[in-house]
């Protein structure tokens, strides 16, 4: 693909990322209303609650102590659009994937820490005098302030409680709504929704939090007094005294949900702004070949190292594919000048059967990995079985010999133990050199795997795990998902909507590709049965496979014999029609 493809589709990605950061700074203005109309309640007097809230927000002490955290809400969002546009590679080992993405995953680690302290920083500087403050005044000197840790450290611990629960194993993903709403609507209920869920969902990290903090509290303030050089409060020294001060668990509680709240406004903003529709064309106009905005879509599909692009791109031909009367199924139908030939249509078709082509290839060569793996075991296994079996069939026989010719050992040995001469005249007469390097071998080796997985942390970090590559195929197959069904609503909208025939030569290779894919996918659900049953990615690629597969059959059932060359695979379609 192009690099003046790959940079526009950047160029398309990154102006929403900015305009999912201006979202995540006005939000913040939000956030601190909510939060100090929460902390400012008066009853008796509501009409003063509310103005002196909103005085609080738009006073200018607000906005100059707001730009620390401002500013780490940019570089939040900076790294966030990294996640989202970085290419996902597949790391074979643990070692691998800390390699990778270890560095990255440590700076959006720090991000997370930035935004929750700053954030906790900025809103207990409109607490009470109590909280307010690092250094108090205790017993005529300057004392740390047990209450301002605590709520400073509650924001720590929210913001690295949100980055392991979300971005810890996994990337940052998008999720693609199938009921189309205008953008200010989804906005509208991800608001409501997430100030609905913060309060529930921040109880547990308070109370652990809070736990953690009565374990070491006295270690962290302690250290901090010598490092500041002044002394220390006697305040929360036992878990009385923390569960008890039901003020200071609120305000901890409040940041907590304020600050999980932040985070998962951020990143349901970019997963809203980065999952809208890029402006596609079927092929790029002869008369705007300077429009930098116009992405083909074979081009778009070509983008393999940014995921968001791609998947764009395969959900765009999937919903014109279905849409009744659509202009863009009807561009792709059209023959293009010069010389009438059915360009749009065989770029988007080779391109669109190359990506299934490859991925099945991929899913075969990684379930092939498998099962070499499990094969070698058994076949370990077998080897000394058998061997064994056979030197026990052989002492056997001829220990029936010699009771029968009355022939006795020189030496009496045990029972339980070979006769070792005899082996080795034995195998040397038929095999001498190659059968004693192969064991010698395979002892070796079985020794030094034993020792290996004896030391701590070899195996877990340097050996791939069964079917870690298949998971991660299953895991990023959202492209392969719609652009099967994108495929098939295609072929089934030619019988009355292609007039120059232009898919009829490909229908062969469409529904060969569709079966292999299917194939791949049944001999995974059987040999395998986790992946049908914990995989909803697997069970979804699968369901779509068979649709779009039955879908074509269906359509084009009189026409199976003409349309695949294998005996064995009409056969299989023609039971899988029957069957449904």
């Amino acid at each position: 693909m192009s690099n003046a493809t790959i940079t526009t589709c950047k160029l398309l990605l990154f102006g929403r990322c900015v305009r999912a950061v201006l979202l995540s700074v006005g939000v913040q203005f939000l956030l601190l209303t909510v939060f100090l109309l929460l902390v400012n309640f008066q009853l008796l007097h509501p009409l003063d609650w509310v103005m002196g809230s909103l005085r609080l927000v738009c006073s200018f002490y607000t906005w100059f102590a707001c730009i620390p955290l401002l500013g780490a809400v940019v570089f939040y969002g900076m790294t966030l659009s990294h996640q989202h546009l970085a290419e996902r590679r597949y790391c074979p080992t643990r070692y691998r994937w800390l390699l990778q993405n270890g560095p990255r995953k440590l700076l959006f680690l720090f991000a997370h820490l930035v935004v929750g302290y700053l954030t906790a920083w900025l809103y207990t500087g409109y607490l009470h005098t109590d909280y307010r403050h690092f250094v108090h005044k205790c017993y005529g000197q300057d004392c740390l302030n047990s209450y301002h840790i605590f709520l400073l450290g509650m924001g720590l611990s929210a913001g690295c409680y949100y980055f392991a629960t979300e971005y810890m194993h996994e990337e940052a993903s998008i999720d693609f709504d199938f009921a189309e709403q205008s953008r200010p609507e989804k906005l509208r209920e991800l608001l409501y929704g997430t100030l609905l869920k913060a309060p529930i969902s921040s109880v547990m990290p308070t109370l652990c939090y809070t736990f953690i903090f009565w374990l070491f509290g006295a270690f962290l303030k302690y250290r901090l007094s010598v490092l500041v050089n002044v002394d220390t409060d006697d305040r929360l020294l036992g878990i009385l005294d923390v569960i008890t001060n039901g003020r200071l668990l609120f305000y901890g509680w409040l940041l907590s949900a304020q600050i999980v709240s932040n985070m998962h406004l951020m990143r349901c903003f970019y997963a809203t702004l980065l999952s809208e529709k890029l402006p596609m064309v079927v092929a790029r106009n002869r008369v705007s070949l300077g429009s930098e905005q116009e992405v083909t879509v074979v081009a778009g599909l070509g983008v393999l190292n940014v995921y968001v692009v791609q998947c764009l791109a395969a959900n765009f031909l999937y919903e014109e594919a279905r849409r009744k009367n659509s202009s863009v199924r009807a561009e792709i139908f059209q023959l293009t000048e010069p010389g009438n030939r059915p360009a749009n249509w065989r770029a988007l078709c080779d391109q669109c059967v190359s990506i299934v082509g490859s991925f099945t290839e991929e899913l075969s060569d990684s379930m092939r990995q498998i099962s070499l793996m499990k094969g070698n075991e058994q076949n370990f296994a077998s080897i000394h079985s058998d061997s064994s079996a056979a030197l026990l069939a052989e002492k056997l026989l001829l220990r029936q010999y010699n009771q029968m010719h009355g022939i006795r050992p020189v030496v009496s040995l045990p029972r339980d133990v070979p006769n070792q001469e005899w082996d080795t005249k034995a195998m040397d007469s038929i095999r001498h050199v190659p059968n004693w390097c192969e064991r010698t071998s395979m002892k070796l080796e079985k020794l030094l795997q034993q020792l290996l997985r004896r030391i701590p942390g070899i195996v877990y970090f340097f050996s791939e795990p069964e079917g870690a590559k298949t998971e991660f195929l299953l895991e990023n197959a959202l492209p392969v998902i719609w652009l099967t069904q994108a495929l098939a609503h295609i072929c089934v909208a030619s019988i009355n909507e292609d007039s120059y025939g232009v898919v009829q030569d490909d229908l062969p290779g469409i529904i060969k590709a569709l079966h292999r894919l299917k194939c791949e996918l049944d001999r995974l659900s059987n040999g395998m049965p986790n992946f049908r049953t914990t995989s909803n990615s697997f069970n979804h690629l699968r369901y779509a496979v068979r649709r779009s597969l039955y879908n074509i059959c269906t359509s084009f059932y009189k026409y199976l014999g003409e349309l695949s060359s294998s005996g064995e695979e009409l056969r299989q379609l023609q039971a899988f029609v029957y069957q449904g």
